[in-house]
């Protein structure tokens, strides 16, 4: 069981990476005090971070300051910034050192970094221009870094879009990306102290974010499939590849040929396009097969799914998808009604959440390290023919003849 805050001793030492390493292992154990400098690390209940502080005396008192948090701010750069921080504090001027003076002028080079990010996707970076521009810069602009609290964060954010009816997963969007630009900037050292570091979400909204549902129903996968069916190319096997493989919008409209094995009937897409940054590899069953070796027949360039020989951009496709289902589903919703289908047939948690490609969490990810692509192709097999069947129960025809 974890010491009280009250019963952790503190130890004297000089304060190295590796000393916090070996005394945060010692649970009796819960500040490090530099004998060289007026410098304590107060380790964190988790262990696997503390708070920096540099101490002094004023007037009989002993005061904190909150200088940043290890391991993102290692101790030689703790100790490096401890003459200057004196020094500021001897002649009366701010302590946090920074290149910028206010949020504002933060969140301006942070948005100009994002834009260069070749690895972040368009959506990602329209998402983050738009939380900038719209919502962080008109409420926070002129706020000085040095005066950013919680409440200051409370009464200048997180309230007004509240009243402005916006979903909690919403707002924690916005705050999502406030807190990363600091992060990003403490961590490239443009802003010496972290302001948003101990900040949470939960501190302003406690409300459990509930999951968004779909708006297609199991039962709905077989009105679904004619829908779709009767669309022209390429629009129509775009949705019903979504639909019987559950990929993302973002995988789908990046797909090339030259993923596609048909010869041990495999598709592998590959970690560039993923989500997860990581390869996605998935057996083709004799329906997928069937409709596929027939769409390469009308196609003429590296992509299946493109635009003056590009691929389709984000937004094109998403108008796409909405055109042809007249709004009654987008890309999303055809993924969950694949999950949700999958639960109903009885096919298996785990392997479920390997054909979605999710990301693996805890002993999982160090343990369950097969690909399993047997166990998916019967998985999908049984999917595939699900599909089919519910379509047969309105027509007379299936996957396999579109």
């Amino acid at each position: 069981m974890m010491k009280s805050a009250a019963l952790m001793k503190s130890v004297a030492l000089a304060i190295t990476d590796a000393a916090v390493v070996r005394f945060a292992a010692d649970l009796t154990i819960g500040e490090l005090r530099d004998h060289r400098h007026p410098l304590a690390l107060r380790i964190h209940k988790n262990r696997d971070k503390g708070t920096w502080y540099l101490v002094r005396y004023e007037a009989g008192k002993k005061l904190r300051q909150r200088l940043g948090y290890w391991p993102a701010l290692k101790t030689k750069d703790a100790h490096s910034i401890v003459p200057e921080i004196l020094k500021k504090l001897a002649t009366g001027t701010d302590v946090q050192n920074s290149d910028f003076a206010t949020v504002g002028q933060l969140l301006t080079w942070y948005l100009g970094r994002i834009e260069r990010e070749s690895v972040k996707s368009d959506s990602r970076r329209k998402g983050v221009k738009c939380a900038i521009e719209k919502h962080l810069v008109p409420r926070l602009a002129n706020i000085k870094i040095t005066d950013l609290t919680k409440l200051v964060i409370d009464e200048r954010l997180m309230l007004p879009l509240q009243n402005a009816s916006l979903k909690p997963s919403t707002i924690r969007q916005y705050f999502a990306v406030l807190k990363r630009a600091f992060k990003s900037a403490n961590e490239l050292g443009l802003v010496s102290i972290n302001p948003m570091a101990t900040m949470r979400f939960g501190d302003h909204i406690q409300r459990r974010i509930e999951p968004k549902q779909g708006r297609l129903l199991v039962s709905d996968a077989g009105r679904t499939m004619a829908l779709i069916i009767g669309l022209s190319e390429p629009v129509k096997t775009m949705l019903l590849f979504m639909m019987m493989f559950a990929t993302r919008i973002g995988e789908t409209r990046k797909l090339k040929w030259c993923y596609f094995d048909f010869e041990v009937n495999q598709i592998t897409i590959p970690a560039a396009i993923t989500k997860t940054d990581s390869n996605h590899i998935m057996p083709i069953t004799k329906q997928a097969k069937a409709m596929l070796l027939a769409f390469r027949e009308l196609s003429q360039g590296e992509y299946l799914f493109e635009y003056n020989r590009k691929a389709y951009s984000h937004n094109d496709a998403q108008k796409l998808i909405r055109a042809a289902s007249a709004g009654k589903f987008s890309a999303h919703d055809l993924r969950k009604l694949a999950r949700s289908a999958w639960a109903t047939i009885g096919i298996d948690y785990w392997v479920g959440e390997r054909m979605l490609n999710h990301k693996q969490k805890g002993l999982d990810a160090v343990y369950i390290n097969a690909d399993a692509l047997e166990v998916k192709h019967v998985a999908l097999s049984q999917y595939h023919d699900w599909l089919n069947t519910s379509l047969n129960s309105l027509h007379n025809t299936g996957i396999d003849k579109t």
